[in-house]
């Protein structure tokens, strides 16, 4: 492994403004998952089927430290989770996950891939192992920076509701139906910016509030139903190098335990083969392997912080508690 070690990239470049996801958010259910075989013709039509490696098949190792010795360090935990997470575990992701991530998730494999109709177009994608190897450590990286984004953007939530302030009173407001609380007379002076002030009948300018609230409500319905995702909107609203700080995180034992990963998937390491061996795939079964790659990278962040939460706490948490695939 210690002879192709590829420093993985975000793929920023492919965060999407709107576009369709891979998988219909409309539908209730998960995406369907799709096991990817990967084909490799080599030198003199010698073919080397890859597969993806199932956990019961990967060399794993005995990773339980033996009693009484010392506890398992951040990379023993990240290597057995990439040995032995499994496709399956996206179901469970998508049922799980924020919301926001999922949909951010789809959206980024939409661009990347496209969003052509397989039923009526069949796309073929074709590389070499080298190249797919760096594409597969980006993916993964880019999982990893939507966790970090996903921290900072609640976090950021958080303290913007301590800094509102406290409702005067509790109100329902719809008990107070538009229309209902005019009473009022008198006049209210606005500011033109052309003309100067102007008055206003102060029961006309209720009604004008009243109508510019309702364009609001209206306009975020629209953006909803346009796919807006809070997720993306703040990873664009990051300055370059601010975006560049949601990855800078990740250490050794992330790089190494991501390069483990495509080890697992691809079951080659030589660098002269990966310069020649050509793999080709369709493009919903690499759209599937480019989900499951954001979600592992996603999950890796997850089990880093729990390990530096667990360290600092002396407390782990209860397995039954732990996103799915991470009950480490």
């Amino acid at each position: 492994m210690s002879s192709h070690l590829f420093t993985p990239k975000p793929l920023s470049a492919a965060l999407p403004s709107s576009l369709s996801p891979v998988f219909s958010s409309s539908s209730a259910s998960p995406p369907s998952i799709l096991f990817l075989s990967l084909s490799f013709p080599l030198q003199r039509r010698r073919r080397c089927r890859l597969k993806l490696v199932r956990a019961q098949d990967s060399d794993a190792g005995d990773t339980q430290p033996p009693k009484g010795g010392s506890p398992k360090s951040r990379r023993d935990i990240l290597l057995e989770y990439v040995k032995n997470v499994q496709p399956e575990f996206m179901e469970l992701f998508v049922k799980r996950a924020p919301k926001q991530v999922v949909d951010a998730m789809r959206q980024t494999v939409a661009n990347m891939i496209g969003t052509l109709p397989p039923q009526f177009f069949s796309v073929t994608v074709t590389t070499v192992a080298e190249n797919l190897a760096q594409l597969m450590y980006s993916v993964m990286m880019t999982g990893y920076m939507f966790r970090n984004a996903q921290y900072r953007l609640e976090l950021q939530q958080s303290l913007e509701q301590i800094a509102l302030p406290e409702p005067k009173d509790n109100m329902d407001v719809s008990d107070y139906a538009p229309g209902t609380q005019k009473k009022v007379t008198g006049e209210v002076i606005k500011w033109n910016k052309i003309t100067g002030p102007e008055k206003m009948d102060a029961v006309k300018y209720i009604e004008f509030l009243e109508s510019e609230i309702e364009e609001l409500k209206r306009q975020v319905t629209r953006r909803s139903a346009n796919g807006h995702n809070e997720l993306l909107d703040y990873l664009k609203s990051l300055e370059p190098q601010n975006l560049k700080d949601l990855t800078n995180s990740a250490g050794e034992d992330v790089v190494f335990a991501m390069n483990a990963f495509v080890k697992r998937l691809l079951a080659v390491s030589d660098p002269a083969q990966m310069k020649i061996a050509i793999t080709q795939t369709t493009a919903p079964e690499l759209a599937n392997l480019l989900y499951w790659l954001m979600v592992v990278g996603y999950s890796i962040r997850n089990i880093e912080v729990r390990f530096d939460m667990e360290r600092v706490l002396d407390n782990p948490p209860k397995l039954a508690e732990l996103p799915p695939g991470e009950d480490i």
